[in-house]
């Protein structure tokens, strides 16, 4: 027993030892490396020290903004863009016409005089609605007949949009859905319009309108035709469809939150007597050359140079809105086309605004002069210019609606 004991001794003395060894051998090595390295770094010349950084101050305006840049997701039985062929596109050789109408709405009677009155010939002429051809007035389907038997084309508006979906919801229900679907259920879904329009088109009609794309192209002449409207700066392929059908301004959340900085950077100062700094100005507006200044082949960018810089402007993060609060999409689509190449330039014919009625700039048509409420009927009639690679010329033929 005793020998056991003094062996339990001499190990956990022997562990001690050993373990004591190790941390003094481990200390006395570090130290010297330690004063070895504090010599060295003596002999040597300092090295510079690190440049400090700049601090930025960047507000939440300051931070990336993106509207268009991403292609949009697909959207069954829409289609977001189509051209027209090009047989059907004037040129000065061929004598051919785009009869381009707005905003018909069920007045068929109205629409058969405007054709009259540009004397619409099918064998030279092609005709293009800019949407809403129904719902409203009194002969939806006598329309969407002379349309097709005209064999136009036309692009989605915000009626025919929600007159499909309503139709495909309640085609769509079943069951105890179905039994619930009465005039008092569509009328507080505030469906009941659309669907009583929908309902007196024939399964051809419907179809046919099902096919329109959101955007016509008509590559040759660089114009685009499009319901409501289009956002600048933004390819025509990612456009998002919904505000192409229902546009009418455009708001700048980066130079709205500019705005709001500033003020609060007012109210601050103005509680805060000790500090002298001035509150950051919001920069103004870019300063784009007027119409009436001359335009050279060569001058400006592209679209894709553009889309490729770094730093946007305040103004450059546009989004839609149906409202009419911010910018008209127009005065900014014409704006923003002053700085692209000539040959990158294009035109927007559009529908949709009656309040505004008819609009002609220099690179936007809006031809909804609200006929059915008692305005006019517009057409835009584009010919082929002489000489004039993508260029057209055009008159406008109006008639009076009852």
């Amino acid at each position: 027993m005793a020998h056991q004991t003094h062996r339990r001794l001499f190990i956990a003395a022997a562990v001690f030892f050993l373990i004591t060894s190790s941390y003094l051998c481990a200390t006395r090595l570090y130290n010297a490396s330690f004063i070895r390295g504090a010599k060295d770094d003596e002999t040597k010349p300092s090295s510079p020290s690190p440049p400090k950084p700049v601090h930025v101050h960047l507000t939440d305006a300051d931070l990336s903004m993106t509207y268009g840049s991403f292609r949009r997701p697909n959207m069954d039985g829409l289609t977001l863009m189509a051209s027209l062929p090009d047989e059907l596109v004037p040129t000065f050789e061929n004598k051919r016409r785009l009869v381009i109408v707005g905003d018909i709405h069920g007045m068929d009677a109205v629409l058969e005089t405007l054709l009259k009155k540009v004397d619409f010939d099918a064998s030279r002429d092609h005709l293009i609605a800019t949407g809403d051809m129904i719902n409203k007035g009194p002969d939806s389907p006598g329309v969407v007949s002379r349309l097709m038997r005209l064999n136009a084309s036309a692009v989605r508006g915000n009626h025919e949009d929600r007159i499909l979906l309503s139709l495909a919801e309640a085609e769509s229900q079943t069951g105890v859905s179905k039994d619930l679907s009465s005039a008092d259920a569509e009328a507080h879904r505030g469906e009941s319009e659309f669907l009583a329009t929908g309902r007196k088109l024939s399964r051809e009609q419907v179809q046919w309108l099902a096919k329109l794309p959101v955007i016509l192209s008509v590559e040759p002449l660089r114009m685009f035709i499009a319901h409501a409207g289009l956002v600048p700066g933004v390819r025509p392929e990612l456009q998002d469809p919904w505000a192409v059908m229902n546009m009418r301004t455009l708001i700048y959340p980066r130079e709205d939150m500019r705005k709001n900085e500033l003020k609060k950077t007012k109210r601050d100062s103005a509680n805060n007597s000790t500090s002298d700094e001035a509150a950051p100005q919001s920069p103004p507006p870019t300063d784009l050359p007027s119409e009436s200044e001359k335009e050279e082949e060569e001058e400006g960018e592209t679209l894709e140079s553009i889309a490729q810089k770094d730093a946007y402007t305040d103004r450059e993060v546009a989004i839609p809105v149906e409202g009419r609060d911010g910018e008209k999409w127009a005065n900014a689509w014409n704006r923003f086309q002053k700085r692209l190449k000539k040959s990158h330039r294009y035109t927007v014919v559009y529908g949709h605004d009656a309040k505004r009625g008819f609009r002609q700039e220099r690179y936007t048509f809006g031809l909804d002069s609200n006929c059915v409420r008692g305005g006019a009927l517009t057409a835009l009639v584009v010919e082929g210019k002489e000489g004039g690679k993508g260029g057209f010329t055009h008159t406008v033929m109006q008639v009076n609606c009852k």
